[in-house]
């Protein structure tokens, strides 16, 4: 499930697996543009509407001690000074209306207790 992610990160994701009963979750993979799955630093939440705001929330209510950089969420980004609406890239699985990404700092210690 997180195998290939930094152990930060994984972390990070055991941890909302289990405050939210989550068990669908995507690590590192190969992806184009842009995007930190290649590199172990992003993980994608697939979840139902209610149960992905509150893991956006929590994620950013928690920015710094998770070392996240960033959240996308239902077509929209967030590094910590707000939501910005973004392009539409064409489906609901592109446009994150089916899961929370979220992308990491490379580097740290994340303060989690699972």
């Amino acid at each position: 499930m997180l195998e290939g992610t930094l152990p930060h990160v994984a972390k990070v994701g055991n941890h909302i697996a289990a405050k939210f009963g989550v068990d669908d979750i995507g690590g590192r993979a190969g992806r184009a543009g842009t995007s930190d799955h290649p590199s172990g630093l992003a993980l994608d939440f697939m979840v139902d509407t209610s149960t992905g705001n509150a893991i956006a929330d929590y994620l950013l209510a928690n920015q710094s001690e998770f070392n996240v950089k960033y959240v996308i969420w239902r077509q929209r980004y967030n590094d910590g000074s707000g939501w910005s609406t973004m392009e539409d890239r064409g489906g609901a699985t592109a446009n994150h209306y089916d899961h929370v990404h979220v992308s990491f700092k490379s580097s740290g210690s994340v303060n989690v207790t699972c």
